[in-house]
C-alpha cells in the first residue's frame, strides 16, 4: 500500500508493507538476502559504542535560596539520573562537582596518557549541563464562605490555604569535545494542594521536590529520545513478501518486543549556492522489533519504506518515542 505524505514543498512517498507481520514465527523460513553498502558506513568505534555516552553536569540550587531550602538540586539530580538510567540505551559519565567543563574536556584531549575515567570523557558524545532558573513556593489564603442551596438549605465552608510550588530550569545539551550547544530543552513542573487550617504553613519543601520531580519526568522523556543510541543494520532476509533486518541494538541498550524503529540513511547534500558539500540524514523507513532479540541485537520487521529507497548495509536505526517535542 502507498501512501503521500506532504510537508510543506517537500512530499515523501511511503510504501507501506501490506503483507508484514507482528511477529517473525518462524525464522528459518526467512532466506538471506544481498544488500549494497552504504555509502557512509560506520565506523568501528561507532559500532563499539552501543550506547550513547553522556557527560552529566549535576545541577546545583545556584543563587536561589528557595531552591536551597528545599535541597532540590538533590531531588532533581536522582530523578534525572534514574529516568535516563532506566531506558538502557544511554550511559551516563555522572559528574558531581561543576568545574569549567569546556577546559577540561580539552585538557583531556591533549593529554595522552589520561587514566580510564578521562578515557570515558575523551569518548563522551555529548555533555549534559543545565540549571534551575527559579523555584517558588506560594501560600494563598481562602476566606470562609456561607450559601443557600434552592431549598434554602444553608451551607458552609470553612477558610483553607492553598501551596503551591512552580520549578523551573533549563538543560542543555552540548558536543564534545567542543562545547557547542547542540539543542536546550526548559522543564517546568508544577505541585498544589489545599488545606483547611488556622494557620498557614510557612514552608513545603516536600512539594516542592514534587514539583521538580514532575519537571524532570516530563524533560527526560525528550532527552531520551535525543540520546536514543544508534544501531546498523547487518543482514537482511525475505519471506513472502516480508523482509526483516538484523541490527546491532538489543535488550541490554534498551529494545523490547514491539517498539517502533525508524531507519535513516546519510547522504551528500551539495549546495549549488554556496558550492559546499555536507552530509545530512532523513528517515527513509519504519519497522518494529520482533521477538527475536538478544543482548546487544535484534531483528527488525519492516512496516514502510519510502518509495525508490532500499535499505542497505551499515544504514542506521533508533528507537522511537512519542512525539514530545
Amino acid at each position: 500500500m502507498t501512501r503521500l505524505y506532504g510537508y510543506g514543498w517537500m512530499l515523501t512517498v511511503m510504501v507501506f508493507m501490506s503483507g508484514c507481520t507482528a511477529t517473525i514465527g518462524d525464522f528459518q523460513k526467512y532466506e538471506a538476502a544481498p544488500m549494497r553498502d552504504a555509502e557512509f558506513m560506520p565506523t568501528a568505534q561507532e559500532m563499539r559504542d552501543a550506547k550513547t555516552k553522556v557527560l552529566f553536569v549535576r545541577l546545583n540550587n545556584g543563587s536561589s535560596a528557595t531552591a536551597q531550602r528545599a535541597n532540590l538540586a538533590q531531588t532533581l539530580n536522582t530523578a534525572l539520573i534514574s529516568a535516563l538510567a532506566s531506558g538502557g540505551g544511554i550511559e551516563l559519565i555522572d559528574r558531581t562537582i561543576d568545574v569549567t567543563l569546556s577546559d577540561e574536556i580539552k585538557l583531556h584531549e591533549l593529554n595522552n596518557d589520561s587514566a580510564d575515567s578521562e578515557d570515558d570523557i575523551r569518548l563522551a558524545s555529548y555533555a549534559l549541563k543545565g540549571e534551575i532558573s527559579s523555584a517558588v513556593f506560594a501560600v494563598r489564603y481562602v476566606k470562609a464562605r456561607v450559601w443557600y442551596d434552592k431549598k434554602g438549605k444553608v451551607h458552609r465552608s470553612p477558610a483553607y490555604y492553598v501551596y503551591t510550588s512552580r520549578v523551573n530550569g533549563i538543560l542543555g545539551v552540548y558536543a564534545v569535545p567542543s562545547m557547542r550547544l547542540l539543542k536546550s530543552f526548559d522543564f517546568y513542573g508544577s505541585s498544589s494542594y489545599s488545606k483547611a487550617s488556622r494557620y498557614a504553613q510557612r514552608f513545603d519543601a516536600a512539594l516542592l521536590q514534587q514539583a521538580g520531580r514532575h519537571a524532570i519526568q516530563d524533560v527526560s522523556r525528550k532527552l531520551q529520545r535525543f540520546f536514543s543510541p544508534k544501531g546498523y543494520v547487518l543482514y537482511k532476509r525475505i519471506y513472502d513478501g516480508d523482509t526483516i533486518y538484523e541490527v546491532t541494538l538489543g535488550s541490554d541498550e534498551g529494545l523490547q518486543t514491539g517498539d517502533d524503529v525508524k531507519i535513516y540513511r546519510k547522504y551528500r547534500f551539495h549546495n549549488p549556492i554556496t558550492n559546499v558539500s555536507e552530509v545530512r540524514e532523513k528517515v527513509i523507513a519504519t519497522g518494529s522489533v520482533s521477538e527475536i532479540i538478544q543482548a546487544h541485537s535484534a531483528w527488525i520487521i519492516l512496516k514502510s519504506i519510502q518509495l525508490g529507497y532500499e535499505i542497505r548495509l551499515g544504514d542506521y536505526m533508533k528507537k522511537t518515542y512519542d512525539s514530545w517535542y
